[in-house]
């Protein structure tokens, strides 16, 4: 499967571990200089309690375009950014995405940001 993890902080980046793990093809959005070290390192991941790391290679987008498609995208931020991604998701051919945050208003964003046909 083609999946698009919007975000890289702790979440993004363990969501992408583990579908990278799970046998998908895993591409992250981010920027600045967590996308150097993405691009440079690979996604590593320290296993505090299990006394290890691991290294994944993904592939590393810094926007994602129109025609950019995936079978899933998970939007993994923080509430208050999603209003500054909503109208480029909504833009993007992509059918299936997830928002993963706290407090969303799902409705809300849908309501204020749909797409126009």
């Amino acid at each position: 499967m083609r999946i698009l993890v919007y975000g890289a902080g702790v979440l993004g980046s363990y969501l992408a571990h583990v579908l990278v793990r799970g046998g998908n093809e895993v591409t992250v959005l981010a920027r600045g200089k967590r996308a150097v070290q993405l691009k440079t390192n690979g996604l590593v991941i320290r296993h505090y309690f299990q006394r290890r790391n691991t290294v994944d290679e993904v592939n590393v987008i810094q926007e994602l375009t129109t025609d950019d498609l995936y079978d899933l995208i998970f939007v993994v931020m923080k509430y208050n950014d999603f209003p500054s991604v909503l109208s480029i998701l909504a833009e993007n051919q992509s059918s299936n995405i997830v928002l993963v945050g706290n407090n969303a208003d799902a409705l809300g964003m849908r309501n204020e940001n749909s797409r126009k046909k």
